[in-house]
């Protein structure tokens, strides 16, 4: 019996090791599992159910040398032994009848040789209804009366505020996981404001204010030395043009910053620098959307059918 006690003794303390190991796996949430009432009421839940296997053991063990008494049979277990403090503590949990007391809390109901005892209700069986009484009116008084809790569709609000929060700050540096392979052209009057004041610091010295060229090639034209598209301008402001003498941005401006600046060069053609230098790298024209080569050709048409009804009048 002894060696069964050390073996509960020590499944016990595992169980509560065990439970607090597992706030240790994640440091951060730690303090959101200890705080979280569940988790107190598993481990509870758990401690009560090992003092009940204890008890039932016990129970059994009581029945056994019951039985084995009224058969005659002497054995070792019939062997009075002195109580170890587990029995006591379960004793007391238990509040059951020792066996030379039974006869006292006995009853008629017998069934298949078994008696019925009419012991006390279990204390530990006992503190646990009270505490479900007292969780039940902290619980209505918290939630439904003051209210100091939100319920589970507030808690539902709140983690939606708290979910767009942390969106708007994850989206304050999503800005800058864009690259050359996934950047498209900005059309926001902020961003392009943005990009022109980038270029203003940092590329008028090369390529003049008004992007007519310098040092640099003019980008004012439809001419183009390592391509038109945004995708390409990023690249070439992101590593630079080392051989030419242009340093690569990436070191100094963020992806956002470039997308910015990078939107706001393409802008720049078709305008009329004060000083354009002369044209340099290969000849780029922007694609026309389909509506727009749509509206040209009709008109094209038009014209010339206007020109035909002409010469046939002349004619």
């Amino acid at each position: 019996m002894k060696r069964l006690n050390r073996t509960i003794i020590i499944f016990v303390v595992l169980l509560m090791a065990g439970a607090a190991a597992v706030t240790t796996l994640d440091p951060s949430s730690s303090s959101e599992i200890l705080a979280n009432p569940l988790y107190w009421l598993v481990i509870v839940a758990a401690f009560f159910l090992v003092i009940a296997f204890m008890a039932t053991y016990e129970a059994l063990e009581a029945m056994k040398k019951m039985i084995k008494g009224a058969n005659g049979e002497v054995a070792e277990e019939l062997i009075e032994e002195e109580d170890s403090w587990v029995d006591d503590i379960l004793h007391k949990l238990t509040d059951a009848a020792p066996l030379d007391r039974e006869e006292e809390v006995a009853t008629d109901h017998e069934y298949d040789g078994i008696r019925e005892l009419d012991n006390n209700l279990p204390p530990w069986w006992l503190i646990g209804f009270y505490l479900s009484i007292v969780f039940a009116v902290v619980y209505i008084l918290r939630y439904h009366v003051f209210q100091s809790a939100p319920l589970s569709e507030g808690e539902l609000k709140i983690a939606l505020v708290e979910a767009e929060a942390a969106k708007a700050e994850y989206l304050k540096t999503a800005a800058n996981l864009v690259d050359e392979s996934n950047v498209v052209a900005l059309t926001d009057e902020s961003r392009i404001a943005a990009g022109a004041d980038i270029f203003a610091k940092n590329c008028a010295v090369c390529h003049a204010a008004d992007g007519g060229g310098g040092v640099g090639p003019n980008l004012t034209d439809a001419y183009w030395l390592h391509g038109n598209d945004i995708k390409d301008v990023f690249k070439t402001v992101k590593y630079g043009v080392p051989a030419k003498g242009m340093i690569a941005w990436k070191d100094q401006l963020g992806a956002a910053d470039i997308q910015d600046v990078s939107s706001y060069i393409l802008t720049l053609e078709g305008t009329s620098p004060a000083n354009p230098k002369e044209p340099q790298g290969e000849l780029m024209s922007k694609e026309a959307p389909a509506a727009t080569e749509a509206t040209d050709s009709t008109a094209s048409t038009a014209d010339s059918t206007i020109t035909a009804v002409e010469v046939s009048e002349e004619e």
